[in-house]
């Protein structure tokens, strides 16, 4: 009865280590957290959101970009691949210079409940 009760734990804790890295529980708790944010606003489409002022010698980015405010976990690239729904289909480094072209801030220096500009890659 002891050796059964073992086995069974044993396949418990592998199968909880196998979804666990497949499919992981973080990611699920942050989609039910989005689940009642709003809709990013895409650039072009904003209706009544004023445009910041393009600074003087400064040309306006032609980069496609969404508005997405920060939650807590969030990094650049994760807020990319939420926005594609997938895979990232840039190099990393080019995701990081798009995104501080865009906002004139580093990705490590991103606040939660703040609203940055995030490049659009469809």
């Amino acid at each position: 009865m002891k050796r059964m009760a073992i086995f069974f734990g044993i396949i418990i804790l592998l199968y909880s280590v196998y979804y666990d890295l497949n499919k992981g529980t973080l990611r699920l708790l942050y989609k039910e957290a989005t689940v009642a944010s709003s809709e990013p606003l895409v650039n072009g489409n904003q209706g009544d959101v004023p445009q910041e002022p393009v600074k003087r010698g400064e040309a306006p980015s032609s980069l496609p970009y969404v508005e997405m405010e920060v939650k807590p976990g969030d990094t650049v690239l994760s807020l990319v691949e939420d926005l594609l729904d997938g895979s990232i289909p840039v190099s990393i480094d080019r995701v990081i210079a798009d995104f501080e072209e865009l906002n004139d801030v580093s990705p490590a220096k991103i606040q939660i409940g703040k609203t940055y500009k995030i490049p659009n890659y469809q």
